[in-house]
C-alpha cells in the first residue's frame, strides 16, 4: 500500500515540477530512538519534523512496518485517530502533529516505523521517512563466568567461558581484564520477523607470555564478528578457529589480575560479571646478581648502598 502510494507521489512530484509549480513540503526528517526496553511502563515517542513553507497542514499518518496506527488530521474533530496496535498502546495526551508516544511496548513491535506527511489542498504534497526500532528484552541475570584455572604459571593459556542468559536481540560479549577491555564478541542480529529469544557465549583464551622481549602491542582474534583492543602489552597471531577469542599478554608487576565479561544491547542494557581473581603461582622476584628474571639488568641501588656502608665503617 505504501509503496503504491510512493510511486504515486513520485510521479506527481515530477508531473507538478515540470509544470513549473513550487515544491512547499521539504526538510521532512524522522526521529526514531535506536532501541527501548520492553514492559509495562516503558515508552518511545517518535518524531516527525518538517517544513511545509507556509502550506496548511492536511495530516500526519504513522506506520509501523507499513500498517497505519496513528493518524492526525487537524481539519477533523477530534483531530486524531488511533488504530490496533498489537501489545501497545498510543498515549493521546503526548501525541500530536509533530510526534506520537507509544507505551507498554514489546518486543514483536520491533521493525522499521514510517511517518507520512501531506500538505493540504489544492496540491496535496507528500513525503514519507523510516527508521528502525528495536524493543529489547535484556537478560533475566548477569553473565556468568567460568575460568579453568585461577592461578598461573609463565607459558601457560587460562581458558574462561562467558555465558549470557537468553534475551532479544542476543547480547554482545566485551571481555574485561583489570578494567581494560580487551575484546568482544557480536552476537548475530536476527531477522526482520525472528522475534526469538537467544542467549550468548564467548569463550577466551589467555595467554601468559614468558618474557616482555617478545611484546609488539597487539591483540588479535579470529572471527571477523569479534572486536579486538589494543594493549601496550598483548601479542597475537592470526588462527581459523572461529568460536574463540584469544588474547596474549605480559603478567603484571603484580603477578596477579581480575577478568571479567560485560553483556550489552545497544546502549541500554549493559551488565557485569562477578571478577575473577588470577595471581602467578610463583612471582618472579628480582635477583641479587642484578638481573631479574626474564635477563634484564636491575638499578644499581643495592651496590651504591653497600659502598656506602664500607664508607662509613671505614671512617669509624
Amino acid at each position: 500500500m505504501i509503496k503504491m502510494r510512493r510511486i504515486c507521489h513520485l510521479i506527481f512530484r515530477l508531473l507538478f515540477l515540470l509544470d513549473g509549480g513550487v515544491w512547499s513540503l521539504r526538510n521532512l526528517s524522522i526521529s526514531v530512538p535506536r532501541a527501548v526496553l520492553s514492559g509495562e511502563g516503558q515508552s518511545a515517542v517518535l518524531q516527525c519534523s518538517y517544513d511545509l513553507e507556509g502550506a496548511a497542514l492536511y495530516s500526519i499518518r504513522w506506520y509501523r512496518a507499513e500498517i497505519e496506527f496513528y493518524r492526525y488530521v487537524p481539519r477533523e474533530m477530534p483531530p486524531y485517530m488511533i488504530f490496533p496496535l498489537p501489545g501497545a498502546s498510543v498515549d493521546l495526551a503526548q501525541s500530536d502533529h509533530q510526534q506520537v508516544r507509544i507505551v507498554n511496548l514489546n518486543r514483536r513491535l520491533s521493525g522499521d516505523y514510517q511517518c507520512e506527511v501531506s500538505a493540504d489542498a489544492p496540491l496535496f504534497h507528500t513525503d514519507i521517512r523510516s527508521a528502525p526500532l528495536t524493543v529489547v528484552d535484556p537478560p533475566f541475570r548477569a553473565p556468568r563466568i567460568t575460568v579453568a584455572q585461577r592461578s598461573y604459571s609463565r607459558g601457560d593459556i587460562i581458558r574462561a567461558n562467558c555465558s549470557v542468559d537468553e534475551a532479544y536481540p542476543a547480547p554482545n560479549i566485551t571481555w574485561i581484564l583489570d578494567d581494560h577491555k580487551i575484546a568482544e564478541t557480536i552476537s548475530w542480529r536476527s531477522s526482520v520477523n525472528d522475534f526469538k529469544e537467544r542467549g550468548a557465549f564467548s569463550h577466551l583464551e589467555l595467554t601468559l607470555l614468558e618474557n616482555q622481549q617478545y611484546q609488539v602491542g597487539l591483540t588479535y582474534t579470529s572471527a571477523g564478528l569479534h572486536r579486538v583492543y589494543q594493549d601496550h602489552a598483548v601479542y597475537g597471531q592470526q588462527n581459523d578457529d572461529l568460536n574463540v577469542v584469544r588474547y596474549t599478554l605480559v603478567p603484571p608487576d603484580s603477578s596477579q589480575f581480575t577478568l571479567g565479561c560485560v553483556a550489552t544491547i545497544f546502549d541500554i542494557y549493559a551488565r557485569q560479571s562477578e571478577p575473577v581473581y588470577i595471581k602467578e603461582d610463583t612471582p618472579h622476584p628480582a635477583s641479587v646478581t642484578g638481573e631479574d628474571s626474564s635477563g634484564a639488568k636491575i638499578t644499581s641501588n643495592l651496590l651504591f648502598t653497600s659502598l656506602w656502608t664500607m664508607l662509613l665503617v671505614q671512617s669509624l
